[in-house]
């Protein structure tokens, strides 16, 4: 059984993980605003450029199938990138009324790369859901996969329910699709002195290179 090249790429690299799970510390000094799950993804496309010297790509605005690529050993390889704290419900659609209907037309074009950061237990976790684990919970869970939003809230779009992605975490372990790192904390009181003086100077120095 193979595992996806990019976490193997990742459990060659524990330290870059740490390091991510300081970053995401960081990120929530601006806030914890919806915003943060896009700042979450920019830092770890950059990430993998910086760490890995990894060509990566981002996927147009008008596209919904997958957030970026990313060439390995010569191959692109897609993910549609999805970054939580707490498990809960993956949206794959945006437009549309949902229905389950339209669930069950649904087809996944690329893998799910699923990134977990627990600021409470101080620790990183990446999981692979390949095209086939998706397609196997389908057909496992029927209709009971799907999250259907109800009348009271936003009509756009569904996703697969929170107990569909625990399932989906397990077959991503048993396939070794799977890293997890815990990592030491920073003190984000100290961080936060210096963060918002650093984040102007670059601006500033954007601003003028411009």
């Amino acid at each position: 059984m193979q595992t996806d090249p990019l976490v193997r790429l990742l459990k060659s690299r524990p330290d870059v993980l740490e390091l991510l799970g300081r970053i995401w510390e960081i990120l929530y000094i601006e806030g914890s605003s919806p915003d943060i799950g896009k700042r979450r993804e920019d830092v770890i496309r950059e990430m993998l450029r910086e760490e890995f010297g990894l060509e990566v790509k981002s996927a147009p605005p008008t596209e919904r199938e997958w957030d970026f690529s990313v060439i390995i050993e010569g191959k692109e390889n897609k993910y549609s990138l999805k970054t939580t704290e707490d498990i809960a419900v993956i949206k794959v659609a945006w437009n549309g009324f949902p229905s389950i209907d339209r669930a069950r037309k649904f087809q996944f074009k690329c893998p799910i790369l699923y990134i977990t950061g627990s600021r409470r237990e101080r620790e990183v976790s990446i999981y692979v859901f390949e095209i086939d684990d998706l397609e196997e919970l389908r057909e496992e869970m029927k209709d009971e996969m799907w999250w259907i939003p109800g009348g009271e809230t936003n009509p756009r779009g569904f996703g697969i329910k929170a107990e569909a992605v625990r399932r989906l975490m397990e077959k991503a372990r048993n396939k070794g699709n799977f890293v997890s790192v815990n990592y030491n904390p920073i003190n984000i009181n100290i961080v936060k002195e210096r963060y918002w003086r650093i984040w102007y100077n670059v601006l500033k120095k954007l601003a003028l290179e411009g």
